[in-house]
Parts: structure tokens; sequence; C-alpha cells
């Protein structure tokens, strides 16, 4: 992924990279992580569909006008200080490919939004001058309907930026339908998408800029028991990705929800139990750690006009240790899982309050060599069990008049296993009045089947059993 000095096609060197952002770049390189993706689902475009593929490059060309982190790759000077440099210009016929929903393997769509997303989770950024650490599939689904795969380096974007890439699309798909030659139902601008002009905005920050104040917090004593946390650190070649998924119905999710108001919680906090909980009863080990993603963006200056609609890397997470004996049935048949989740519930708040003055991530702050650190670990036991991200809700502009009729309603997230993180991940992401996506990670041979398909079914039982309660 790195460019050489000099290259043509450059158009100016961009700032060093902070320590997070070397870190990645270091986990990519030794092939211990490799990419996050979001596939989503664009409804009611008829006139998109109509003029493909050039509406869905021109949908692209109006992304990197918005995001120079798509116009931005990595490079090495002669003393091996990593910085950011812009492109002048992007080849979009490199970046984005045209394929059809029905040509990927697997009965049904979300076994073909499996396959999909293992295939491109296990595949890095190849070295290059002249392509920027991201890439994107559009797939024709029906008559009326297509998904988008945006696929990217982690060391550009968290996963909100993924977030808004797709609003970005929605809104360059929605303005274009008013764009369009009404004779030949093409885009009527004709536009050389070999050559895109780099956005002139400002590139994101670093994590140390933003948060110049914080630091990593006192570690806290383990509870007592043998912990699980999946076999040990491993780099044996080659690392490879697996994944499982769950869909909850838009009708359950609300159900859900109902009843995390009811008992005065939060989705993420009840999955985070949920999945303790279920995870617990398939291992015959004491305790777990879990390490759940907290998005930094609310900690900012407001005046900066940071927020879900920009790229940057922005995440941190916050620790957890649950005991078997924490969960108990209670008399309404589930456990304790409203107590656990009211808990959980707390401990974000504690950590919102803290206003990011305690932050975990800073803990990688002084690593001279983050390629060497990460090595070092390979055959001791992982620090977290799971660890779990949750997107949230995507919220989109309702459809007007102005705006056109297209709708995104579906979101597919996941990344590539963390060969030196957690024994497996879960990214979790919902649709405005749509359905949610449970997806499970983890590396080949570092988790039993038996175990994350115990995990799978139980969490799956869970939240059934919650949404027919009473």
């Amino acid at each position: 992924m790195h460019l050489r000095e000099g290259s043509p096609d450059t158009q100016k060197r961009e700032r060093k990279l902070g320590f997070y952002e070397k870190f990645r770049v270091a986990l990519h390189d030794l092939g211990y992580y490799n990419n996050v993706s979001i596939i989503a689902r664009y409804s009611d475009t008829k006139k998109i569909l109509n003029s493909w593929p050039q509406s869905i490059l021109r949908g692209f060309s109006y992304a990197i006008q918005n995001h120079p982190e798509l116009s931005t790759t990595v490079i090495r000077d002669e003393d091996e200080t990593l910085y950011f440099q812009r492109l002048s210009t992007v080849n979009l016929e490199q970046l984005v490919t045209f394929k059809s929903l029905e040509d990927i393997e697997g009965e049904g769509v979300d076994a073909k939004l499996i396959t999909l997303s293992t295939s491109e989770n296990n595949k890095g950024f190849q070295n290059t001058s002249t392509t920027p650490s991201w890439r994107a599939i559009a797939l024709r689904e029906s008559s009326d309907s297509f998904r988008i795969a945006f696929i990217w380096h982690h060391v550009i974007g968290d996963g909100r930026s993924g977030l808004a890439i797709h609003k970005t699309l929605l809104e360059a798909f929605r303005l274009f339908e008013d764009d369009m030659d009404c004779k030949s139902n093409r885009p009527a601008t004709t536009l050389d998408f070999t050559r895109v002009p780099a956005s002139i905005k400002q590139l994101f920050a670093s994590m140390e800029e933003m948060l110049p104040n914080s630091s990593a917090p006192v570690p806290t004593s383990p509870l007592q028991g043998k912990k699980w946390a999946g076999e040990n650190y491993s780099d044996h070649s080659p690392i490879l990705t697996e994944l499982g998924h769950i869909r909850i119905s838009a009708n359950s999710v609300e159900k859900v929800l109902t009843k995390c108001r009811k008992y005065g919680t939060t989705m993420t906090a009840l999955l985070q139990a949920i999945v303790a909980k279920a995870l617990l009863d398939q291992v015959p080990y004491d305790r777990i750690r879990t390490a759940v993603a907290v998005s930094l963006r609310r900690f900012f200056d407001p005046t900066l006009g940071i927020d879900d609609s920009v790229m940057g890397l922005w995440i941190s997470t916050y620790t957890t240790e649950y005991h078997k004996t924490q969960f108990h049935q209670n008399a309404e048949g589930l456990d304790n899982l409203w107590q656990i989740s009211r808990e959980n519930t707390a401990q974000i708040k504690r950590v919102v309050e803290n206003g990011g003055k305690d932050v975990e991530i800073m803990g990688l702050v002084g690593v001279n060599d983050y390629s060497a650190a990460v090595k070092s670990r390979v055959g001791q036991p992982r620090d977290n069990s799971f660890g779990l991200t949750n997107l949230g809700v995507f919220k989109a502009a309702s459809t007007n008049e102005k705006y056109g009729g297209i709708i995104l309603d579906d979101m597919f997230f996941s990344q590539s296993c963390h060969a030196n993180g957690a024994a497996f991940q879960i990214c979790i992401v919902t649709v405005q009045d749509g359905d949610m996506n449970i997806v499970f990670n983890w590396q080949k041979g570092m988790v039993r089947h038996e175990e994350i398909g115990g995990v799978l079914s139980g969490v799956k039982d869970l939240m059934g059993q919650i949404t027919s309660s009473e």
C-alpha cells in the first residue's frame, strides 16, 4: 500500500501518521488484519440501473470529492517515517468492479453476503504507487435494487467511516435521478472515470491531535477463575477469516428496543450481555473478557464539525469481565440479562462522562516498533474473549421530490479477523425501520466450530426469547 516518492500521480505529501494509524499499517502489512467492509442495498433504483455502470462510477466520483481519504495512500520517506500522501487523480476503473448478486455462491441472499464478505475480508491491499487502499463491488440484485460493497483499509477510517461513504453515495444517487438525460436516461455530464480529481478538503486529523490530553486508564484487577479466550495468538500462515451471521427482523428489533426502554438499557449493552451469556454456556471456563468499541467523535470540540458524516480513525474500546456465577435464572424464565445489561449501560455512561480523558487505545502511544511488538505476542494467551462493535442505526434523510425516491434499506457490516485480537469479533448494524445484521468473525483454527456455532445459536435463541416474552 506504500507509494514511492516522486510518483507522477501524487499531488502533495500530507501529515505524518499518528500512533494508531501506524499500528493499523503494521497489522495490515503483517497480514494480521486486512480490512473493514459494509455492503448496503439501494432500492427503488430503476433510473440508476438504467444508466449502469456510469451512474455508480459517478456516485463514487461524488464521494471522492467529499472524502479526501478516498484519494489518499501511505508512503515511507528515506527515514522510514510514514506519511499520508494525496494523489492528484483517482482511477475508478481500478477500484470499482461490477457483478450480479446471483453469480455469488450461496443459497439465498444472506449466504451470498457471507460468501462475498468472507472473500473480501481475506484480501488485503496490494503495494502500489497509484491506488488508494479501498475498493468497491457493485452488485445488481433485481430490476429495481442493487448492493454496493465498500471495503477499506482501517488506516483511512473506522466503522462509522463506512456509514459516511454509503450516506454520501445515497445522496449522490438521489441527486443524479434529477440529472438524467430524458431521452437516453444516461447521466447528462460525461466524466473521465480513469482520472477523477482528488478532493481539496482537509484530511482527517490524528487521534492524538484530537485528544491531546488523553491517556490510557489504570488496568483493573481480573476476576477469579480461568478465562476463555480461544487459542493463543498465532500467525501461522495463511491467516484466514471465517464468518457467521444472524439476521434479526425489523419487527423483532422494534420489540427488543421497546424492552430495552422498559428495563432502562440499550441495545449495545443488551447484546454484550447476551453474547457473554451464550459464550459462558458453551465453554468450560469461569470467566470471559470483552472489548466493546466506542467512537471517540463525541469527545471532540463540536465547533470542528466532526460527526458521522466524515471519514476518520477515531475509535477505542472499553473492557468488561463476566463470571459464570453472574448469570442465574429469574422469574421471567430468562437469565438476569436485564440486570447485567443495566450494569453494562452504567459502564457506557461512565465512559461517556469521562469525556475522553481515559482512552484504552492510548496504551499504544510510545511503542517504537509496532510490528515487533505484535509479533512478540505470538504464542501468548489472548487478552479478550470477544470484541463487539455496534454501529447503531443508519439514518438517511427521507425521500421527497428534491432528493428522489431511492432508499437504503439493508446493511451488512463485517471485518477481517484479528490475529492479534480477541478470539472472535461481532459486527452489528441496523438500518432505520429495517433488519439488524449481526456478523461474527474469527481466525480459522482459533475457535472450535462447535463453540462458535453454539454461541450463534445461543444469541439467536435469547433474542427470540426476549421478543416473545411479555
